[in-house]
């Protein structure tokens, strides 16, 4: 095996990947912020093909196994682009997809860098209208480091700020106002009430 395909190699994250995980894991911490922006704009641009691209990591961002979304989907995310996928590349497994309203995902495997950091991860995101062409965000995040980092989940407020600043901040605002002068996709529904895009699934109900 090349030294590129070992550093490739996904290794499993901890299982179960469901809703499980928002009550067992070390830290579960939310954020939340409202955007200048209809509801359709903050989702797709946290659900299109430039999704994370902002974050200031280099070649950052996902990449779907194909064009479908729904339950079930798995996506890459991090390091995605190369040369830099010999880094950290994890896999997230849609469990929760409801366009414009819910998302909610786990890492099932990931690259050495992760997986040496990480033992579980998973997200949940809700979008509600808070006004006209007003959306509030709702981030939810369970993680549990592994054990010689389990002392960083004894800062929350840390968290919080980065992923507000990180995820959330003035680089994601950006993207959201591209997406507004853009226009909506003509495969993204405007209206929130359209659930799973293939029709074949239904969405589960609520993380507790």
């Amino acid at each position: 095996m090349s030294v590129t395909s070992f550093l490739q190699k996904q290794y499993p994250a901890v299982q179960p990947v469901d809703d499980s995980v928002f009550d067992t894991a070390a830290l579960v911490f939310t954020v939340e912020d409202v955007f200048d922006a209809p509801r359709w704009a903050v989702w797709t641009a946290l659900d299109d093909e430039h999704a994370w691209r902002w974050l200031p990591i280099p070649r950052t961002g996902v990449r779907y196994d194909s064009p479908a979304r729904g339950v079930g989907v798995i996506r890459e995310m991090g390091s995605v682009f190369a040369p830099l996928r010999v880094l950290w590349v994890e896999r997230e497994r849609f469990w929760r997809y409801e366009p414009n309203r819910r998302i909610t995902f786990g890492v099932v495997s990931a690259t050495w860098l992760q997986y040496i950091l990480v033992r579980q991860y998973a997200e949940n995101m809700t979008f509600d209208d808070v006004g006209a062409d007003q959306t509030r965000v709702a981030w939810t995040v369970a993680v549990t480091p592994r054990l010689p980092l389990r002392f960083a989940t004894w800062f929350p407020p840390l968290w919080r700020a980065a992923y507000r600043i990180a995820g959330l901040g003035p680089l994601f605002r950006r993207r959201v106002d591209e997406v507004v002068r853009t226009g909506p996709p003509r495969d993204i529904p405007t209206n929130g009430r359209t659930t799973d895009p293939q029709g074949t699934h239904r969405a589960e109900e609520g993380v507790q």
